[in-house]
């Protein structure tokens, strides 16, 4: 790793000399870096903000081997003073803001927001200095709102009038939505979602297209997710699940029958052992008129992930397709990807046995 980053570096050193134009259209930096590079990654800044830069994106996650050192702190100073050459003046051409395990203030993202009329994105995640946030501005332009895995963060504040994406991912206590009109994609995660997101967004749920659910079952605990008002023009359904044998995910079906026009249904899950036989649990199945496909990413062909895909089988009446990928999410396109060829194997067993129960005209597709 030391090898590559150093030729990493020489590289952006490199490009950055050869530039010869005003202005920059974008600026990305992906790669591992933590606070020891801060003086070299504060000049990358300098160097991008000064060009005028309208798309800036520092993504510094880190390999297991270095999982422990302290992230890059942006440089704070250097853009909420007038008197620095990269001042208030140079960060008004940004329109797009995405910082990945760099630390970053509550005051330096509300600066950034009075401060760059074009802002459209912004996406912040693990950051330890983030504890609460406010947007606010009948101005502003933002869309896209992402803050996700700030370990500290508490309580969000939003009053954006043309924000159509927002996600919150973490340990979240409050999150007061005053005006958000035009939201149409949610994605929310953590020990309670429900309650303290979209419970929040209550006013808004119904005009929402697309919803992204992060959940967990602890071990003995069911499944139970607080009545919701109709989402009526809800189209994708995608839960995040992490579970085990002992648990059911059939208590995302009133979720999903909270959506009587839903297209698409989307499960990630993520599966831990130990195994335990128990026998299907069954629910009471109604009509389905308007799902038309169904992904099972992590689906391992125990009951855990049987008894809801057996519902969506019988109840989707209209179902074009089901796409099953039976392997562990988190290593989708890792060199371990098929490591675990014995579960593997097993689940694909199970996935052909659901050709018995597939609606008519609708695929079964294994990858």
């Amino acid at each position: 790793m030391k090898h590559e980053r150093k030729k990493f570096i020489k590289r952006v050193n490199r490009i950055l000399k050869l530039l010869r134009g005003s202005n920059l259209d974008g600026f990305r930096v992906c790669f591992e870096f933590n606070n020891t590079f801060k003086d070299l990654i504060d000049g990358w800044v300098d160097y991008a903000i000064s060009k005028g830069v309208k798309r800036l994106e520092l993504d510094f996650s880190p390999t297991w081997a270095c999982e422990g050192a302290k992230c890059y702190t942006f440089p704070h100073d250097r853009f909420t003073s007038v008197k620095t050459s990269v001042g208030v003046s140079c960060i008004k051409s940004l329109t797009s803001l995405t910082l990945l395990y760099v630390h970053v203030t509550r005051e330096l993202l509300e600066h950034f927001l009075s401060n760059c009329p074009l802002l459209e994105r912004l996406y912040v995640s693990q950051s330890r200095d983030l504890v609460k946030l406010k947007i606010w501005g009948s101005s502003l332009r933002l869309k896209y709102l992402h803050i996700t895995q700030c370990i500290y963060f508490k309580s969000i504040e939003i009053y954006a009038p043309n924000l159509e994406s927002f996600g919150l991912v973490g340990g979240i206590k409050e999150t007061h939505v005053n005006y958000a009109p035009r939201l149409l994609d949610l994605h929310i995660g953590g020990p309670k979602p429900v309650q303290y997101a979209i419970c929040p967004l209550s006013n808004y749920l119904s005009q929402l297209q697309s919803l992204v659910l992060n959940t967990y079952i602890s071990p003995y605990q069911k499944l139970e997710l607080p009545k919701i008002q109709t989402l009526t023009n809800l189209r994708h359904l995608k839960v995040r699940v992490l579970a085990s044998d002992e648990e059911s995910l059939i208590g995302l079906i009133p979720l999903i029958k909270a959506a009587p026009f839903l297209q698409k249904f989307t499960l990630v899950l993520s599966w831990s052992e130990p195994m335990i036989d128990r026998e299907l649990r069954k629910v009471m199945k109604g009509p389905n008129k308007h799902l038309k496909e169904v992904e099972i990413i992590g689906f391992v062909g125990r009951p855990i992930d049987i008894d809801l895909t057996i519902y969506l089988l019988e109840s989707a009446i209209k179902l074009e397709k089901i796409v099953i990928a039976p392997r562990c999410p988190a290593l989708l396109g890792t060199p371990w990807e098929f490591n675990q060829i014995e579960k593997n194997e097993r689940a694909i067993k199970a996935a052909k046995q659901l050709k018995k129960i597939l609606p008519r005209g609708a695929k079964l597709l294994i990858q």
